[in-house]
């Protein structure tokens, strides 16, 4: 029961994170992307501050720890939250969360360049399976001969540069704190960002209607504060793996909730191509998994 409990609460956690994809294709609607990234950060580095403020002072890294925290704060933060919501703009969060839903195999793709790690052909399957799904998304089904949009190219972007901080997070989180990583990635994001918003005191942004600033403010706060903090803390009690396995639940929730609130609803070629990701997903996600069964029933027969 504990058991079930637990799941229950990581996969609360995957639907408002799936919630964010629409939430971004209405905030856009009254803020431009660079308004909506800067707004958001500075809701969420207050909260981090004020949840972790001890975690954060007595984190010491290395300058070349320093330096990875800044690089990591402008790919996964900077560059990934201004994307993200730009791509919003000119695409459906259909898409864009389809094509998010890839950045787990970009980044054991990068893993595997970067620290030649092994992967068996079931994983190379995979990680075929799913770039064919995300190219029936981005091309709309003709896969050659068709320009790729602007909104798929941002969610590309987004994909590929939270793969990269992924990558760069789990090399700190060796010596460095989960909560003084998010903070100070944040923050680097933040000031990085700050620059780029001459418009965002302007007087259109601050004549936005109250709700929608809530909307923003509440949703910075569960989805990228109370929600992460949850997950990391929850998804040691069953295990990284299982755990992982509920993110491929994000496309689907992220089609449901916009054909309810947005009354967009997916087309054929999405779900096709949502089916190949996921499929791809599980088998690069279980190809260890998956070798083994296969070794193990051969041997049977």
């Amino acid at each position: 029961m504990k058991q079930l409990t637990t799941y229950m609460i990581l996969f609360s956690c995957v639907f408002f994170w799936a919630s964010n994809f629409i939430i971004g294709s209405i905030l856009i609607n009254y803020w431009a992307p660079i308004s909506i990234a800067i707004f958001r950060l500075i809701v969420i580095v207050l909260f981090l501050g004020c949840m972790n403020w001890q975690a954060i002072v007595r984190a010491t890294f290395t300058r070349y720890d320093s330096i990875l925290l800044i690089i990591a704060g402008i790919l996964g933060v900077a560059i990934n939250h201004y994307s993200f919501y730009a791509s919003l703009h000119h695409t459906s969060p259909i898409t864009a969360a389809l094509i998010l839903a890839c950045a787990p195999i970009v980044t054991s793709l990068l893993n595997k360049l970067i620290y030649k790690e092994y992967r068996n052909s079931i994983f190379w399957i995979g990680t075929i399976i799913s770039f064919i799904g995300v190219s029936l998304i981005i091309t709309k089904g003709a896969l050659i001969g068709i320009a790729i949009g602007k909104g798929e190219i941002l969610s590309l972007m987004t994909m590929l540069s939270f793969a990269l901080f992924l990558i760069i997070v789990n090399h700190l989180s060796q010596r460095i704190s989960a909560e003084a990583i998010t903070f100070y990635t944040n923050l680097t994001g933040l000031i990085v960002l700050i620059p780029f918003g001459s418009t965002v005191l302007s007087l259109k942004n601050m004549q936005v209607e109250l709700p929608f600033w809530l909307l923003l403010i509440v949703s910075a706060v569960v989805i990228s504060g109370i929600s992460n903090l949850i997950w990391n803390k929850k998804m040691k009690e069953v295990g990284s793996t299982n755990a992982s396995l509920l993110l491929n639940f994000e496309p689907a929730i992220a089609m449901i909730l916009s054909a309810i609130i947005l009354n967009q609803y997916p087309t054929i070629i999405q779900i096709y191509g949502s089916l190949l990701i996921i499929l791809g997903i599980m088998l690069c996600v279980y190809y260890k998994e998956i070798k083994v069964l296969y070794s193990a029933k051969r041997k049977m027969i």
